[in-house]
C-alpha cells in the first residue's frame, strides 16, 4: 500500500448521488467505484439499516476503506469487494446477492490516484507510465506508449481522447522511443506539448496532454468495456422500484451512459414488423429529470476537478418481472 500523505479527496455531487437513494425502500445498495468513500460513508450514516457492497479496483483504497469503515464491516454492513464493475453480476453472485435496490457508479479517477506521482496517472507530476487503476494487472501505459504499433496509439489517441492531432502526437511519440524509451509522465506530456502547432494554444484552459493521457488512462483500465459491461446488467440487477444513479467525467462516458438510459426508458423498441411486444407502453424506468444534474458553483469553486461531472439518475419501474425479455436486446 502507498504510504499514507496528507491528501485532500472531495467527492463529486455527494448529497446529488445519495439523495434519490434515502427518498427510496431499500436494504442493498452497490457502490460501484468506492474511491474515497466518500459515497459510501454518506449511505451508511444516512442508511444504517442498508447493507452497501462497495467495489474498488485499487487494494490501495480498499485498504484505506478496511480501516475507515472498520466497525461497519464487522457488523456486515458494509462488504468491500476488489473488483471490476464490469463483472458485477458474477462478483454479485459469489457473495449471495441477486439483486440492489440502489447502484452507484462515479466513472471517474480518485483524487488520490491523481494526486499519488508514482501512480502515473498526471503529466503535472513526474512519476512512471503506470495509470493502472488495479496493480496486479500486467498492462500498463509503458508499454503502451513504448511498445504499441503507431496505428494503435493514433486509434486511442483519436477515440479515447477525441484529440484531432492524434496522427502527429502518435508519429512523434515513436521517433522518441526509438532513440531512448519514454520513462515518465513529464517526459510523455513534453513530446505531447511539442509537437503541437503554436496556434494550437491553451484549449478551453487544457493542457495539451490532457486529452493523451485520458485516452492512455482509458486504454490501460478498460474503462467503456467496464462501463458497458455495467450498464448492460442494470435491468437485472437493480430491484423493481431500484435507482441507478452515474456520475461521469467526460462526453465517451456521458454518451454510454445517456444512450443506454434512453434506451431503457422508451416505451418500444420494436421495429416496423413487429404489432406489439411485452415492453409497449411499459418501459423498464424512468429518468429522474431529463437534463443530467451539474456541480453547483459552490461545488466548482471548492473542487475545480468536479466541473465536467455530469449525474443521470434512472429508477426502474415497480414491477414483478425481474427479468423481462427486452433484457438481451442490444443497447446500440
Amino acid at each position: 500500500m502507498t504510504p499514507e500523505r496528507d491528501y485532500q479527496h472531495l467527492t463529486v455531487l455527494l448529497r446529488e448521488a445519495v439523495a434519490p437513494f434515502l427518498e427510496k425502500l431499500g436494504k442493498i445498495y452497490i457502490d460501484c467505484t468506492l474511491g474515497g468513500g466518500g459515497h459510501t460513508d454518506l449511505l451508511l450514516k444516512r442508511k444504517p439499516d442498508a447493507r452497501v457492497i462497495a467495489f474498488d479496483r485499487d487494494q490501495d483504497m480498499l485498504d484505506r476503506a478496511a480501516t475507515r469503515f472498520r466497525v461497519e464491516i464487522a457488523s456486515g454492513q458494509l462488504t468491500l469487494v476488489h473488483g471490476n464493475y464490469g463483472d458485477i453480476r458474477s462478483r454479485l453472485n459469489e457473495i449471495g446477492v441477486t439483486g440492489a435496490d440502489g447502484i452507484l457508479v462515479d466513472a471517474g479517477v480518485s483524487s488520490f490516484q491523481i494526486d499519488i506521482p508514482e501512480r502515473g496517472f498526471s503529466f503535472m507530476r513526474e512519476g512512471p507510465l503506470d495509470m493502472r487503476m488495479d496493480r496486479t494487472q500486467p498492462l500498463t501505459a509503458y508499454e503502451i506508449v513504448n511498445q504499441w504499433p503507431r496505428q494503435e496509439m493514433e486509434k486511442i489517441f483519436f477515440e479515447y481522447g477525441e484529440e484531432r492531432f492524434s496522427r502527429k502526437i502518435a508519429s512523434r511519440i515513436v521517433e522518441a522511443r526509438e532513440k531512448a524509451p519514454i520513462a515518465d509522465t513529464v517526459a510523455l506530456a513534453r513530446i505531447v506539448e511539442d509537437c503541437l502547432p503554436r496556434a494550437h494554444g491553451p484549449r478551453k484552459g487544457l493542457h495539451p496532454a490532457t486529452r493523451i493521457f485520458q485516452a492512455i488512462r482509458i486504454a490501460v483500465n478498460g474503462e467503456l468495456e467496464g462501463l458497458r459491461k455495467l450498464l448492460a446488467e442494470i435491468p437485472a440487477i437493480l430491484n423493481p422500484g431500484g435507482v441507478f444513479a452515474a456520475i461521469s467525467f467526460h462526453s465517451l462516458e456521458d454518451r454510454l451512459v445517456k444512450e443506454r438510459l434512453r434506451y431503457l426508458t422508451n416505451a418500444c423498441v420494436c421495429p416496423l414488423m413487429v404489432v406489439t411486444c411485452p415492453r409497449c407502453n411499459h418501459p423498464p424506468g424512468v429518468l429522474l429529470q431529463k437534463k443530467p444534474i451539474l456541480p453547483t458553483d459552490d461545488e466548482m469553486a471548492a473542487n475545480p476537478r468536479s466541473r465536467s461531472a455530469k449525474l443521470r439518475i434512472f429508477v426502474r419501474n415497480s414491477e414483478e418481472i425481474r427479468r423481462p425479455p427486452f433484457d438481451d436486446v442490444e443497447s446500440g
